[in-house]
């Protein structure tokens, strides 16, 4: 059974439809991979800053000399055993 001109033109043009719609959804697709890549980007930087802040802090806090520690002496009790 042969096909006319037009019927083969027909399918062409409903198979480049379908790879047409398939290619908009993987733009789609890829956009929104592109822009949850820039947002976890972003929080990234955040974090590294954030980081950063408490490290600072931190070194701020450690190079203060430390107060005289008082020694606390416990008091123990000796209990003789009985023979």
């Amino acid at each position: 059974m042969e096909k006319t001109a037009a019927q083969v033109e027909r399918n062409v043009s409903a198979s480049f439809g379908y790879v047409k719609k398939d290619m908009l959804m993987l733009n789609d697709a890829f956009s929104d991979i592109h822009e949850k890549m820039q947002q976890l980007s972003l929080n990234h930087a955040m974090l590294l800053e954030e980081i950063g802040k408490l490290r600072s802090d931190v070194s701020k806090l450690t190079e203060k000399k430390p107060a005289k520690k008082i020694a606390l002496v416990k008091k123990v009790r000796i209990v003789k055993k009985k023979k």
